[in-house]
């Protein structure tokens, strides 16, 4: 890293100080600079050099980071609870100001405050209680965010399902917590349907909602036969305040958010009151976002930065927030300018979707200053503000399941956060060297201790856990044995615990943090994490007897990697004919039981696959071939998304999906 060694010659400074002033009794001045040219000689002008270009970053960052900080240790040690917060919020911003913008309608802080009252006291009455789950599954609405603000009012944690999953991945979901009741939207009926978990809920504990409700009394009014028992018994409901509760306890659950963390399938991630507080103070004060901000967000709400970022602006600190319930490209800019948006938030892929739309008016009339979220390639950076004319670009990491997180405050193009170099005790974030076969730490022979990685090595985020402060707390997984194999041991000093992040980041000497890959069995495409061994459970259960692997590989002019899906056949006795059958049954399969972005969009058929010493399928030499047909033997398919099946991928295709001629 960069400051690493850099303080090494500041001890030889120390050193020839006192030894000219204490021992040799010289004049202080001369002795300084004696010392100073000494130490500026040894390789101390590297580090006056980065403190040069850093500190008012540094001092910037220190400066969010107390003030994170505070609130993060307010709420620990008051025992706030969420319903206090967005009480306190619903005093100061006042009842009649729009909270919420959904649709043609708007949702007062009033009207959301009685909504939740009303949730709150129905699940009162159905013989909720505090330390109950809660399950919902809906589309991103005004009533999403009022239905677990309502349960958590009472203290009951709601669990944030993936509305794009279907059948086994969801079916997983909905086993990994043990919820009392579940709300669906009434357009996911049928896929609630499909996973049959009848016996788990009692029938008078699902309930369904109308996701098109635009208001509080639209939610009642629009019934069908499905949604006739949530709406009249959320009518009847009281909307005044439910039984306040007690002290909070500093660490109970608020919500679930479902994440596949790097590896294995979707496990529910603990969110507590002091982590929401951390992560939405972490955003508005490192990029400024204030009440008098109208901040848009077109990503769903049971994902981690439009959920808890993006909504915590708005239940927290009273920023107006615009929610579209789907993104779209040709849409966007003219949502904004029809809500006055000041603030947007995206992933990666939504920017390339904008820059690829074609020039129109729209483009520049909005009042946009600011835009943040996470995946952005430095290309299409560039191209975005250019374009768009958006002043700021606020680029941040994290894992949803972290104590840890980087955020890059002062536009460093292409940087997803820094480690300050000069204060960097106060935030201990490193980077440690992996071994890229194993994918395990590399400890030193002799401590057995990790090692730091140097400037502008690629090693993996971790950062330190401390159960003494709140803003260092790990609180990981539901399922505990999955939390501690996040947790690594023994990294820098005997019987230290350090949250590994899973992703490879690289360092530069000013300490800008990059994004270099993603360990594990996990990567990231559309915007979503993609569990390898969730799509090969799927793939396995068509195919028991083949021996399947699942990767990400990197397509060009496209964030994130496209998943492949490589199988053992024997090639030399398959004819065409079965040869098709069986890639058209990986399709079928694939589009039955996986949501869009999960699904391989290539195809490798072959002889063999390497194993590791542990009998593990190798992924390595697979994931450097890629998707390129030259040269191999292997017969290699790509995803036609119009034809919805697999067509064989040959050198002229694949040149044509490497120049961007033919969208996947």
């Amino acid at each position: 890293m960069a400051a690493k060694g850099s303080w090494y010659p500041c001890y030889t400074f120390l050193l020839l100080l006192f030894v000219h002033c204490v021992i040799l009794n010289q004049m202080f001045w001369k002795s300084f600079l004696k010392s100073y040219a000494v130490y500026l000689l040894f390789g101390g002008w590297r580090f006056q050099r980065v403190l040069l270009f850093t500190w008012r970053r540094d001092l910037r960052g220190l400066k969010c980071y107390l003030m994170i900080l505070y609130h993060t240790y307010w709420n620990y040690y008051t025992k706030e609870t969420f319903a206090q917060l967005f009480a306190r919020t619903v005093r100061r911003r006042g009842r009649d100001r729009v909270a919420i913008y959904f649709e043609d309608q708007a949702w007062t802080f009033g009207q959301l405050d009685d909504y939740s009252n009303k949730v709150a006291n129905h699940l009162l009455q159905c013989g909720f209680k505090r330390g109950d789950k809660l399950f919902l599954l809906m589309h991103s609405s005004a009533a999403y965010i009022g239905i677990w603000l309502g349960a958590a009012k009472i203290g009951v944690a709601t669990g944030l399902l993936n509305h794009n999953l279907r059948n086994v991945s969801l079916a997983h979901c909905v086993d990994a917590l043990d919820a009392k009741a579940i709300v669906v939207g009434n357009n996911l009926k049928e896929a609630f349907l499909e996973i049959d978990r009848t016996d788990r809920f009692p029938n008078e504990m699902i309930w369904y909602v109308e996701e098109a409700a635009n208001t509080p009394e639209a939610s009642t009014a629009m019934t069908t036969t499905s949604t006739a028992r949530w709406n009249q018994a959320i009518a009847q409901a009281s909307h005044k305040p439910p039984p306040p509760l007690p002290c909070n306890k500093s660490r109970e659950h608020l919500i679930y958010v479902y994440t596949s963390g790097t590896s294995g399938l979707p496990k529910a991630a603990i969110i507590t009151t002091p982590r929401y507080i951390f992560m939405v103070a972490g955003v508005r004060y490192s990029f400024g976002i204030y009440k008098s901000d109208i901040l848009y967000t077109a990503l769903p709400l049971y994902h981690t930065l439009a959920g808890i970022v993006g909504a915590g602006q708005m239940l927290i600190r009273g920023t107006p927030l615009v929610i579209r319930p789907k993104f779209s490209a040709s849409q966007f800019w003219d949502d904004c300018i029809k809500y006055k948006c000041t603030v947007v938030q995206y992933i990666g892929e939504t920017c390339r979707y904008l820059v690829a739309q074609p020039p129109k008016p729209s483009d520049t009339k909005h009042n946009v200053r600011l835009a943040f979220g996470n995946g952005l390639r430095r290309e299409t950076w560039l191209e975005f503000q250019k374009r768009f004319q958006v002043p700021q670009i606020g680029e941040l990491y994290g894992a949803t399941e972290s104590n840890s997180g980087i955020i890059n405050c002062d536009r460093k193009l292409g940087a997803i956060g820094f480690i300050p170099q000069t204060i960097r005790f106060l935030y201990p974030i490193y980077l440690i060297k992996m071994d890229p076969i194993s994918e395990e730490p590399v400890r030193d022979a002799e401590t057995g201790l990790c090692i730091e990685c140097d400037t502008n090595e690629p090693g993996q985020m971790i950062g330190r856990i401390n159960n003494r402060n709140p803003a260092r707390f790990y609180d990981g997984y539901v399922n505990q044995e999955a939390s501690q194999k996040k947790v690594l041991r023994n990294v820098f000093r005997p019987g230290d615990a350090w949250f590994a992040s899973g992703d490879l980041l690289y360092c530069d000497e000013l300490g800008y943090l990059y994004f270099s890959d993603r360990l594990g069995d996990t990567f990231r495409w559309r915007g979503e994490n993609v569990s390898t061994a969730e799509v090969e459970s799927v793939l396995h259960r068509a195919f028991p007897e083949q021996a399947i692997s699942v990767y990400g590989v990197q397509v060009p002019g496209n964030e994130g990697k496209a998943g492949m899906a490589a199988m053992v056949v024997n090639l030399t006795n398959l004819s065409p004919e079965d040869e098709q059958k069986l890639v058209a049954k990986l399709y079928t399969e694939a589009a039955e039981h996986l949501p869009i972005y999960a699904r391989p969009l290539f195809l490798r058929l072959c002889e063999t696959i390497e194993m590791t010493s542990t009998f593990k399928l190798r992924k390595v030499d697979l994931v450097k071939a890629g998707f390129n047909p030259a040269g191999s033997k292997d017969h290699l398919f790509w995803l036609d998304q119009k034809s919805k099946s697999y067509r064989r991928l040959d050198e002229e295709t694949y040149e044509n999906i490497r120049q961007g001629k033919l969208r996947l």
